[in-house]
């Protein structure tokens, strides 16, 4: 009972002398008297400017803590910038008026803000009436480094012509000068869904006309040409993440016809997924599903296909064996060893073709490390499982047998990865089909490794 008794006097003696101490100085104290006065400040700029300002400020009262300059496009604020005044005078800084897509011209408000550090506030409030840069030109500068000139032909639209010689698909970044004595060079690039300022990534372009043709871009709608969509059995494809793709019903045997795409003879064929006749037309050739076609512009083009559930999700394996198996690892790839493998990386991983129900299939011709097949001739290193992502996998156990080569030159770890037998390997240019029957479900699976003749 003293303990507690000299605890509550010893509070009580504290929150005295406070008071005492603070009875000239409260916190956050009284109310200063922040000034801000000759105040310099454009009533014009343009989107893309670092705007200047400057402010002779001061207090008689108390010392000032901040001048702080806010930028706003209707309501949004949509800049800042925080200057500390650690003493009475003149202070100068900019503030960025940034570059947005589809803001037209207009009247944006500045706010200068003084406060001093008992967080009194003085407020002035200016209109700067803002303008969208009509350059002479911007430059188009593709992948490989080379630039094209697209000239201002009317309001915020410029044009230009590809070189001679250029691709039908060609990608690369827009890059606009320094604009008036305030601007800052801006780049176009590709992000998300769509063209971004400031971002580096490259957009696409494609042509259905053989090159020199006509470029564009529109800096106000960040509308660019040409820009043709792929089309896969009379639909567009969307274009998500640098690529073409499209969630369609296909059946066994349909004929898939494509628009637009060139070079369609160059792309790797999945002979598990299609099949393509003498004459080039290509059909499918796994079971009548719902999947996901995207046409990948790579080193290797090719079409990566993956099995969809009936909700349009990524498939995976269910306890009765239908849906999807993936693949994570390394020593087998599509298109090709040199730029396909998986890796451990869940949403990367290699969707086996539903070729009869409840059986999956991987064909892969056998190529060094950096060569053009799809599964290594002297490592292997992957493993199957039930999702394009971490979660069940397939063991050792899994398997109700094992067919073909394994164990003689293809073994599998307790843990359920695919590796080399000892002291063996797969041969250079030959094929090897890799099958997968979850007829019995996938904890009853038959699996087969087997040279193709």
């Amino acid at each position: 009972m003293l303990i507690k008794n000299a605890t509550i006097y010893s509070i009580l003696t504290i929150v005295l002398l406070f008071v005492a101490c603070s009875s000239d100085n409260d916190f956050p104290g009284k109310a200063g008297d922040p000034q801000i006065q000759s105040t310099q400040v454009p009533k014009t700029a343009y989107f893309g400017d670092s705007i200047p300002f400057s402010a002779q400020v001061s207090d008689s009262k108390v010392p000032l803590s901040t001048l702080k300059a806010q930028l706003f496009y209707g309501e949004d604020m949509i800049s800042e910038t925080i200057i500390r005044t650690k003493e009475d005078g003149l202070y100068e800084g900019k503030i960025i008026a940034p570059f947005l897509k589809g803001v037209p011209d207009g009247t944006a408000t500045m706010k200068l803000i003084l406060q001093d550090i008992h967080f009194t506030l003085k407020e002035e409030t200016f209109s700067i009436d803002l303008k969208r840069p009509q350059y002479d030109y911007i430059t188009f500068v593709s992948e490989s480094g080379a630039s094209i000139d697209l000239i201002l032909t009317e309001s915020n639209t410029y044009i230009g012509a590809s070189m001679e010689g250029d691709p039908k698909l060609q990608k690369g970044t827009f890059i606009a000068p320094k604009y008036g004595a305030n601007g800052n060079p801006i780049t176009f690039g590709w992000q998300g869904s769509g063209i971004k300022e400031g971002s580096t990534a490259p957009i696409t372009f494609i042509s259905v006309n053989a090159s020199p043709y006509v470029m564009s871009f529109n800096t106000l709608t960040y509308e660019r040409s040409p820009f043709t969509l792929y089309r896969l059995n009379g639909q567009d494809m969307n274009f998500v993440d640098g690529s073409f793709q499209i969630d369609i019903d296909l059946n066994k045997g349909d004929r898939l016809v494509t628009e637009n795409i060139e070079g369609l003879n160059n792309y790797w064929i999945d002979p598990d997924y299609l099949n393509i006749s003498e004459s080039g037309e290509i059909s499918f050739a796994a079971i009548n599903g719902k999947y996901r076609v995207i046409a990948v512009e790579a080193q290797n083009p090719y079409f990566r296909i993956q099995t969809l559930d009936k909700d349009g999700k990524k498939a995976t394996l269910k306890s009765d064996g239908t849906g999807a198996i993936w693949i994570a690892g390394y020593g087998i790839a599509k298109p090709s060893m040199n730029i396909g493998q998986p890796g451990w990386s869940p949403g990367k991983m290699l969707c086996m073709a539903p070729v009869a129900p409840k059986v999956y299939r991987l064909t892969a011709k056998a190529s060094g490390e950096k060569g053009l097949g799809q599964i290594r001739t002297d490592y292997l290193g992957f493993k199957f499982f039930y999702q394009d992502d971490w979660g069940s996998e397939f063991g050792k156990a899994n398997y109700a047998e094992e067919k073909g080569l394994i164990p003689s030159r293809v073994s599998i770890s307790n843990g359920g990865d695919i590796n080399l037998t000892a002291e063996q390997s797969l041969e250079e240019g030959k094929t090897y089909v890799i099958t997968l029957d979850c007829t019995n479900g996938p904890e009853m699976a038959i699996i087969k490794v087997e040279e193709k003749l």
